[in-house]
């Protein structure tokens, strides 16, 4: 949820809209994993919610878990994070001289199998929602303890085959997150007919189209084949 969201959310529950502003901050600025960390919320209304728990999962704050930690000499840092329905998903935080690039997982699994990517010989198990895509952001934030400047969808899945979440997370990435756009990468193989429902929806979604759309091959029936 966005700032609006959280408020109206926060009325719905009985409480002030004011308390919707600081969930966005301990959301989205000190990235909070429980709701008993956000300490500045009445104790009764966190006791409250624990107590009831969001249908398909087990914590309002929906943050992943993770699972390992690697690490190499460039101070390149992979993630395995757990969703709540305990399936798991990479993500990877690449630093470069002023700049923390992170690589976000669209899709449990991929379903293009490309012949020279792992990720498909597995197949597609599901298509990750706009929190769990948001949060491999905040994830690598804490584990790099470094702001990113760039994001790239070139982890595990084919963006254009989860569109409205990806555009979703674009979306809170650049509201909640302080991002820019023009710091965000679409990277696919290409699914036909879907580039102008992309363009269609960012349209509608974003009001503006200007983050950079990267097509790494073109899937054929044989197999795939780069561009």
């Amino acid at each position: 949820m966005g700032l609006a969201q959280l408020e109206r959310w926060a009325e719905q529950q009985g409480q002030p809209a004011f308390r919707g502003r600081q969930l966005h901050d301990w959301l989205y600025a000190k990235g909070a994993h429980r709701l008993d960390q956000i300490t500045v919320l009445p104790r009764a209304w966190r006791e409250q919610l624990t107590a009831s728990p969001p249908p398909g999962g087990p914590d309002w704050i929906g943050r992943s878990r993770e699972l390992r930690r690697s690490i190499a000499r460039d101070g390149t840092t992979k993630l395995l994070l757990a969703t709540a329905d305990g399936h798991t998903i990479e993500t990877v935080g690449i630093p470069a001289e002023g700049r923390l690039t992170v690589c976000v997982s669209s899709q449990v699994g991929c379903p293009m199998a490309c012949r020279f990517c792992a990720t498909g010989k597995g197949g597609l198990q599901r298509s990750l929602a706009v929190h769990e895509i948001v949060d491999q952001v905040l994830s690598v934030r804490e584990a790099m303890e470094t702001r990113p400047s760039h994001v790239v969808f070139m982890g595990m899945g084919e963006p254009l085959l989860n569109i409205e979440a990806v555009l979703a997370a674009i979306d809170c990435l650049c509201t909640d997150l302080g991002m820019a756009q023009r710091q965000i990468t679409v990277s696919t193989v290409g699914v036909p007919k879907t580039l102008p429902t992309l363009a269609e929806r960012a349209l509608e979604r974003l009001g503006r189209a200007q983050f950079t759309l990267a097509v790494s091959c073109m899937p054929r029936i044989s197999g795939c084949g780069r561009s």
